[in-house]
């Protein structure tokens, strides 16, 4: 066993001590890397932020809803914990697991057509280019007991991807395996993506996929959007690649990449950020009308699904993924978030069979 090996299996072991006594802590590994880095914070509830820029200086896990106006607020998690060293930690008093389940309601394939066709009305009126309906795939009898134990096999499955385990009383227990970043700064250099378009990736190699037209439509969208953003910010020293396919687990995508040379600040960048979020791969375009059209249809509150997620250090670097591919725990059950971009050309069953396409992605791994 390697060096490595042995700090991710002595930060897994202190993070299975807390999970039961539902304390504040994450785990994660960046995509491309086996390092698993986790913090626990003393303290039972983290502090809430408004502004991603107030964070500046500040080390620990940065956690927000899809919906900023929506009853679900913005969480930093510090890392209050040296896991490379023995220790003892004092924890406020916790409270018992408490997890409030009435909002977990799965909607059936006719269910599904039904909303995607109401939201067809709206497309093809030209009342808006696309918007984005989600759903809730419910797994009974799994739950809070197995959570690192998912999170280990999706580490391991999805190596590509950013996968995360987060712990919050009173708001949940979330783990996921995101293919799309939100923003990576590092230094001076900023980057970003515009991912969206979803196909089974079958028998194929990467390089045999063809992509529809309405595919190729959805993910323009995305990449007009933030090269929109880039010239209402001002930011002129980008470079664009793609769009291409990439894969994420059994599905692959269209995505774009984009490497910002800016010198930006810690403010510039996280403004970007809050800018970006919730993007049109999540949301839909106009934004707006596509965020009260969500509001209005879907039979479930999204809350951390389609939000975003991510560290922030003290040296101002940050790394803030959509939180896609990602169920909620609670102690014998899971909610499975998945969804998918609609647009004119949209056909409701093939819409249905990608978010089944996406569950998979858990599903392979935990089952």
């Amino acid at each position: 066993m390697d060096s490595l090996q042995l700090i991710n299996n002595k930060r897994i072991d202190i993070l299975r001590k807390y999970i039961n006594k539902n304390v504040s802590f994450f785990a994660y590994s960046l995509p491309e890397t086996k390092e698993i880095i986790a913090g626990v914070q003393t303290k039972q509830m983290p502090e809430t932020y408004e502004e991603l820029s107030d964070l500046e200086g500040l080390e620990g896990f940065a956690i927000a809803p899809f919906d900023k106006n929506g009853p679900q607020k913005a969480y930093f998690i510090r890392n209050d914990i040296n896991f490379e060293h023995p220790f003892t930690a004092n924890f406020d008093s916790i409270e018992d697991f408490v997890a409030e389940e009435s909002n977990l309601h799965q909607s059936s394939r006719e269910e599904y057509a039904e909303q995607i066709n109401c939201m067809l009305n709206e497309l093809k009126q030209k009342k808006l280019d696309k918007v984005i309906l989600s759903r809730i795939y419910l797994l009974n009898k799994e739950g809070r007991e197995n959570a690192i134990s998912y999170f280990l096999k999706l580490n391991e499955a999805y190596p590509s991807a950013f996968v995360s385990i987060f712990n919050i009383p009173k708001v949940g227990l979330w783990i996921g395996a995101s293919p799309e970043r939100l923003i990576s700064a590092n230094g001076n250099k900023l980057e970003t993506v515009a991912l969206a378009a979803t196909q089974k990736l079958g028998k194929r190699a990467v390089d045999e996929v063809v992509w529809e037209t309405k595919e190729i439509e959805e993910q323009a969208y995305v990449s007009k959007y933030i090269d929109d953003l880039l010239e209402k910010s001002e930011i002129s020293d980008y470079k664009r690649t793609g769009p291409f396919t990439s894969r994420a687990g059994n599905v692959v995508h269209l995505k774009s990449s984009y490497q910002i040379n800016d010198n930006l600040n810690f403010k510039q960048k996280t403004n970007f950020a809050q800018c970006l979020h919730p993007t049109p791969a999540v949301c839909g375009l106009p934004k707006e009308k596509a965020m009260n059209l969500i509001r209005s249809i879907e039979s479930h509150k999204r809350e951390y699904y389609a939000g975003y997620l991510g560290p922030i250090n003290s040296e101002e670097n940050l790394s803030l993924f959509v939180n896609l591919r990602c169920m909620r725990v609670f102690e014998n059950k899971m909610a499975l978030y998945v969804g998918g971009g609609i647009t004119a050309e949209s056909n409701p069953e093939k819409e249905w069979d990608e978010t089944c396409f996406k569950a998979q992605t858990l599903l392979n791994v935990i089952k």
